[in-house]
């Protein structure tokens, strides 16, 4: 029952559950950004004539917070989830909102009906990360091709594609500086020592892969009576979760933090006598690409950041970050405030009567229809383009 097991994307994939359905999912590419079209086809295949509520192709994107519930004795993972984004075609049938159950026959035959799904400018970042004894968060996205058999089975095929958010070089640019200051108490032999007081600064709260995070130490040991030296640097994802009274039974609701390992750790070569004060400038640099993002930071139920931790003489300063997926040069694409949910409530639901998008044949079953009460799809254009590879923007693409 894991919650951190990730479906990888195939080609294609095909469910069937021996109720002579068996439905296939297509897309043009398995990494998209935000703004981009997702472009596929469906493929249904019915053996013998089919009685089921309505047939559809859904686009969407969820996300799943899990805590590790300590109670007692009992270890139990306690999850929620959300669909923020949501958009449905149907084929034939009801409306996803009918109360008619009344079935349509499907007859026999092989069915290919090609898709177009507008993606918000605004969406979280695909995301897995998890602590076995805390939790973690996942956000995945996926096309569905499925039919409603009837109000409790649904047979379907599906395929999981990646969504990568870019954060534009101008928006980097002007972040915020952030700093952080902690006071060591000095002991030798269990001596009192003094005091050193050390502040981590750096100039923007904003990164991206590939980039060098430059800041400074500033260690002021004039209340020292002993040397210090060496400060430690890593930094890490962190992943803070909560899970709703409502789903958790707990009251007040649960939360959780989940921290992964560190993606770069260093040392500063520097030894600051007693009484002297020292400025220790640093760079870390990114590598080409992170395991995890941190932009766009907020979720439903999760907040993603990336901590900077200095360690001085057993004492820590942790700097709170934020790195995304890659920097656009360009300044194509929307920015989402760091303290803004990443998405945006009005995509949440969409249903639409199928239409053929242009410049492609579909061969649909010809003898069911689109639910007349439904509007058809307006023809999705792509507002950012399309990414390529695992969707980083550097030079070398």
């Amino acid at each position: 029952n894991s919650f951190c097991t990730l479906l990888g994307c195939a080609a294609s994939a095909i469910f069937t559950m021996g109720n002579h359905f068996a439905a296939e999912v297509h897309l043009d590419h398995e990494v998209y950004y935000p703004g981009n079209v997702v472009r596929g086809e469906a493929t249904i295949s019915v053996d013998k004539p089919l009685k089921c509520i309505a047939a559809r192709i859904m686009c969407r994107g969820f996300e799943r917070a899990v805590v590790v519930n300590h109670s007692n004795e009992m270890i139990y993972n306690v999850f929620e989830d959300t669909v923020f984004y949501k958009e449905t075609l149907t084929l034939f049938g009801h409306t996803t909102k009918d109360p008619d159950a009344s079935p349509v026959e499907i007859p026999p035959g092989v069915y290919t009906y090609p898709f177009a799904f507008q993606l918000p400018m605004h969406l979280p970042e695909s995301l897995h990360t998890a602590n076995w004894t805390s939790g973690g968060a996942e956000v995945k996205y996926q096309v569905i091709a499925y039919a409603k058999l009837d109000k409790d089975l649904v047979d379907e095929g599906h395929h999981d594609f990646q969504v990568v958010v870019p954060i534009n070089k101008r928006d980097i640019v002007a972040s915020p500086p952030v700093d952080a200051t902690a006071t060591v108490k000095l002991t030798k032999f269990f001596m009192d020592k003094g005091a050193c007081d050390f502040t981590v600064s750096l100039p923007r709260s904003i990164y991206a892969a590939d980039d060098t995070i430059e800041g400074e130490i500033v260690i002021d040991n004039t209340n020292g009576h002993m040397p210090v030296d060496h400060p430690r640097l890593s930094l890490a994802l962190t992943c803070d979760v909560k899970i709703s009274e409502a789903e958790s039974g707990v009251a007040g609701g649960l939360r959780g933090v989940a921290v992964e390992r560190p993606l770069v750790t260093t040392r500063a070569v520097v030894t600051i006598a007693r009484g002297k004060t020292g400025t220790v400038p640093f760079a870390i640099r990114l590598p080409h690409t992170i395991p995890s993002a941190s932009y766009p930071a907020r979720g439903v139920n999760m907040r993603l950041m990336h901590v900077l931790t200095v360690e001085l003489a057993g004492a820590e300063v942790k700097v709170p970050i934020h790195i995304a997926h890659c920097a656009d040069e360009e300044n194509r694409f929307a920015y989402c405030p760091i303290e803004d949910v990443a998405h945006k409530p009005d995509f949440r639901d969409v249903e639409h009567a199928y239409t053929e998008p242009t410049g492609y044949a579909a061969s649909p079953c010809e003898v069911l229809k689109p639910p007349a009460s439904l509007r058809p799809q307006h023809t999705p254009t792509a507002k950012t383009p399309q990414a390529v590879g695992n969707g980083q923007l550097h030079a070398d693409h």
